[in-house]
């Protein structure tokens, strides 16, 4: 998973524009009188999160993107995942990693965006995964999904 680090800085970068507004509608909408002006949606944490995973803060993103995927961001999962996975930017574990990426593989909100990812991640990772990494991230989706109820 060479390419990983520029894959998933792509990815935030789309998951970012997806999830914003657009910033110039398609057609203006018609002049209001005296309307004031809009203010700007504020930013969201994964947004912020993203931002300063693209400008190379990776480990301050982490802390925020950490409580999101636990939280149930499949975007953030994905990410952390491989990041756990490849002990990029926060210390290495393979089944936390893993448990994350199978969770994210059941992303219904972002369509095509981190579903595919996540399992493409999963069949390149699960091959590598020791048998105690594979029982370790079973009990660790049990428990996510316990506590989710």
């Amino acid at each position: 998973m060479n390419h990983a680090p520029t894959i998933r800085l792509a990815l935030l970068a789309t998951l970012v524009l997806v999830a914003s507004p657009p910033a110039h509608p398609a057609e203006p909408a018609p002049a209001k009188a005296a309307a004031p002006a809009a203010t700007p949606a504020p930013e969201t944490p994964f947004d912020a999160a993203s931002r300063l995973y693209q400008q190379g803060r990776q480990a301050e993103a982490l802390a925020t993107l950490q409580k999101l995927a636990e939280a149930g961001d499949a975007r953030a999962q994905y990410i952390v995942g491989l990041d756990l996975i490849e002990g990029q930017h926060i210390k290495r574990d393979n089944a936390l990693g893993f448990a994350y990426l199978v969770l994210a593989t059941e992303d219904k909100q972002w369509g095509d965006l981190v579903a595919p990812r996540a399992r493409e991640a999963r069949a390149v990772v699960e091959p590598q995964l020791s048998g105690t990494d594979l029982i370790h991230a079973d009990a660790l989706i049990a428990a996510y999904r316990q506590r989710q109820k």
